[in-house]
């Protein structure tokens, strides 16, 4: 069992930077943890924008509370990046120290090392890699990512390609409904044999 390792991420309050923590913030819900690149980067803008266009999808039929998305840029940038593609469900988290990216990347039951990645050929440094985590209480109980161009031999550092297959709402989504029904068959399995039982 993983736990997501607490961060502390400063946010913008009445234009006042304030500290949370991610355990408080996700503490006793179901989330969905979404890892972006770059704000404001057209690839991450669309991700944003079908997500917040899923999300009463993701509430109704999905156990998930809420959406919030891990990206390493400061509040300010985070802030005026919701604003442009008016954002209104979707939730957050500026990662500008790389606090949370950095710490999900060295739990290697999480991502092993490959949860942030090089793109000094972009101008934008060290950055999280695209990934959808579901959370429960803090806990991880599922994990998908964008594969690495090239398989095991590849690299994600400093790609020309910008890789967003896997992580799209509809298959994170489809993902998620089977893993309901799969908890579902189990409980089902489990009740048949208990009937079966000889008493």
């Amino acid at each position: 069992m993983n736990f997501l390792p607490n961060a502390e991420l400063f946010f913008l309050s009445r234009k006042k930077l304030v500290r949370k923590s991610t355990t408080s913030l996700f503490e006793g819900k179901d989330v969905l943890l979404i890892g972006l690149n770059a704000a404001y980067s057209p690839t991450d803008t669309e991700m944003v924008k079908e997500y917040e266009a899923a999300y009463d999808t993701f509430i109704k039929d999905t156990e998930v509370d809420e959406i919030y998305f891990v990206c390493m840029n400061d509040p300010y940038v985070m802030d005026a990046w919701w604003k442009s593609m008016k954002i209104k469900k979707c939730k957050y988290l500026p990662d500008g120290n790389g606090a949370l990216s950095m710490r999900i990347d060295s739990q290697g039951g999480m991502s092993g090392g490959l949860t942030v990645n090089e793109m000094y050929n972009k101008g934008l440094g060290k950055r999280t890699w695209r990934f959808a985590l579901l959370l429960e209480d803090n806990c991880q109980m599922t994990y998908l990512e964008e594969e690495t161009p090239g398989g095991s031999q590849g690299t994600r550092s400093n790609l020309d390609v910008d890789p967003y297959e896997l992580t799209t709402p509809e298959l994170v989504l489809e993902h998620l409904k089977n893993r309901n029904q799969q908890e579902r068959i189990q409980a089902l399995n489990s009740a048949s044999q208990d009937l079966s039982v000889p008493r």
